[in-house]
């Protein structure tokens, strides 16, 4: 049988680069995002897309049949499946249980539909257009609000000139908006999301949030309504409500089910208008304590040596999102005592010590890291946390702030520990300095945990064995998916590269030696990688090799 690839080019006329564009895509991303691919950059029409797909992976097309979708189902799909799987349960016809797809269901998909609906199934394939027709139409009353009566309140909305700030307020203060956005905001609390992003489309409005590290969608609200929502988060921002070219930052608070929420707003200006992301902080946040950071017993020993220093430099490192705060934080509540001086300058504020000193950035007031931290170096420091080491100036004062006897702990940028080394002499900081002054570098990513509930194993590919060769199992775990968590996985932990600075790496350091002789040496003495870290969490069952994949550059 003819691989789809080919099929498409039988049918349709391609340059060759953009034929080993489509090669490639199938190839290393599969069929959702070479369909994706073909969409998004018009290589065919959405009628030539859906012909080829149904008529190569035999599918019916929904625009052929006679089906409506039914809101009143008895069994439904939830609206996170919904989202992450692309289909949609349409309607049930005498024992089949219809549904409406964008893509070809794989094996194991439509196995599990089986099971989980004990009788015959269907697929239909349907455009972007249908399937968010029959989504809305069935999951209209997710959302307890009346559209109809947002609509009409948001009628005089665009009529208003956006200098009468008086006008905008009050209405965007009107119920049906405020309505709208408590509830994005209490469902993104009760799902655990990190951030809310709500963008503005051409044709409607999309509300996505960030759970466990990955960004689902969850609505395509009326386009007429992102206007007000996001001039309402302008305004309890403290943002200016009539600049809409311009990027603007802010925050807000946010109080649920007894609980204080600090929330870090950013709205930037898109080709259909404003688009805005909310980051959730909960403010009273218990603070982990080390032993409870998830790292394994071996890196958790490594750790535990950084609380030997007074002096020098640690530095915490990985991307946004990785738990490089909660970590830094977490070394930050075992040392608060009376007998510690330790401030902070922090943008922004994330978690409150008693017995801290914080101070958080103001740029707009000239309150920024270099400024501080010059002052802060005559307020008899202990110990300095500054939020992030981002440029020359701030880490020429945290080197200078170590040299003179203080201990000073922050994060960085990189994608490895050894990597810190490299970034700070990019810098510009002399390597005799940076060998003399830092101490430590514990990198980290943090890997979404399969499901107790419902993991499944799975056997061995060729070349997944030798990952497992010191053990007697000959299986891996895999996320299926249940109730309790939906896409087989619920949590996250973390895989840490804790790297000590030794005499042997000082040298090194001092001779600008390269990376990997200095990842040599690291693991000689001890350092276990961030891939050794992870692999060993897939062992013992608890993450999965697509997530250590996902998230870990091998």
């Amino acid at each position: 049988m003819q691989i789809f690839c080919e099929y498409l080019y039988n049918k349709y006329s391609f340059s060759p680069q953009t034929k080993l564009k489509i090669k490639q895509k199938r190839e290393t991303e599969g069929i959702k995002a070479l369909i994706d691919y073909l969409r998004e950059e018009k290589l065919l029409t959405e009628d030539q897309l859906l012909q080829a797909v149904a008529a190569y992976f035999e599918i019916d097309l929904f625009r052929h049949s006679k089906i409506k979708a039914a809101k009143n189902l008895k069994l439904q799909l939830d609206i996170s499946q919904v989202e992450k799987y692309s289909l949609i349960l349409l309607a049930e016809a005498e024992d089949e249980y219809l549904f409406g797809t964008l893509y070809p269901p794989d094996l194991f998909l439509e196995e599990k539909l089986k099971f989980k609906f004990k009788d015959k199934i269907k697929f239909y394939l349907m455009s972007e257009a249908e399937f968010n027709e029959a989504k809305n139409l069935i999951y209209s009353n997710y959302f307890q609000l009346d559209q109809q009566e947002l609509l009409s309140e948001l009628g005089d909305f665009k009529k208003i000139d956006s200098r009468d700030i008086d006008s905008l307020k009050n209405i965007v203060e009107d119920a049906p908006v405020v309505k709208l956005l408590n509830k994005i905001l209490t469902e993104a609390i009760s799902l655990k999301a990190s951030d809310i992003h709500l963008e503005k489309k051409k044709n409607y409005f999309k509300v996505r949030y960030r759970i466990d590290g990955i960004l689902k969608s969850y609505y395509n609200l009326p386009a007429e309504i992102a206007a007000a929502v996001i001039s309402r988060i302008k305004i309890i921002s403290a943002m200016d409500i009539t600049v809409r070219h311009l990027p603007q930052d802010g925050k807000m608070e946010f109080e649920f089910q007894n609980s204080n929420y600090d929330i870090r707003t950013s709205v930037i200006p898109t080709i259909y208008g404003e688009k805005a992301v909310l980051r959730l902080l909960l403010r009273n946040d218990r603070l982990l304590k080390v032993e409870e950071l998830n790292f394994s017993s071996y890196n958790l020993n490594r750790f535990e040596k950084i609380f030997n220093y007074n002096s020098g430099i640690i530095l915490l490192s990985g991307p946004t999102g990785s738990g490089k705060t909660t970590t830094l934080f977490s070394i930050l509540n075992r040392l608060a005592a009376d007998k510690n001086n330790i401030i902070t300058v922090e943008n922004p504020v994330e978690y409150r010590l008693e017995l801290l000193n914080q101070i958080e950035i103001n740029e707009a007031q000239g309150l920024n890291f270099p400024v501080v931290l010059r002052s802060i170096l005559r307020q008899d420091p202990d110990i300095i946390m500054i939020g992030e080491i981002r440029d020359k100036e701030t880490a020429e004062i945290a080197v200078r702030a170590a040299v003179t006897g203080h201990l000073v702990l922050s994060t960085i940028h990189t994608i490895d520990s050894i990597s810190a080394v490299s970034r700070l002499l990019d810098m510009g900081i002399a390597p005799y300095l940076i060998s003399s002054t830092l101490n430590a570098v514990v990198a980290q990513r943090l890997l979404r945990k399969l499901c107790p509930e419902c993991r499944k194993k799975r056997k061995l590919k060729a070349e997944e064995k030798n990952l497992l060769s010191e053990q007697k199992s000959k299986f891996f775990y895999q996320a299926a998916g249940c109730e309790k968590c939906n896409d087989g996985y619920r949590g996250r932990t973390a895989a840490v590269e804790v790297l000590l600075i030794n005499a042997k790496l000082r040298q090194l350091i001092s001779q600008q030696a390269d990376y990997e002789l200095l990842k040599s040496e690291a693991e000689a003495s001890g350092m276990l990688s961030l891939a050794d870290a992870a692999f060993e969490k897939l062992k013992k069952g608890i993450t999965t090799r697509e997530e250590i994949l996902r998230v870990i550059e091998l």
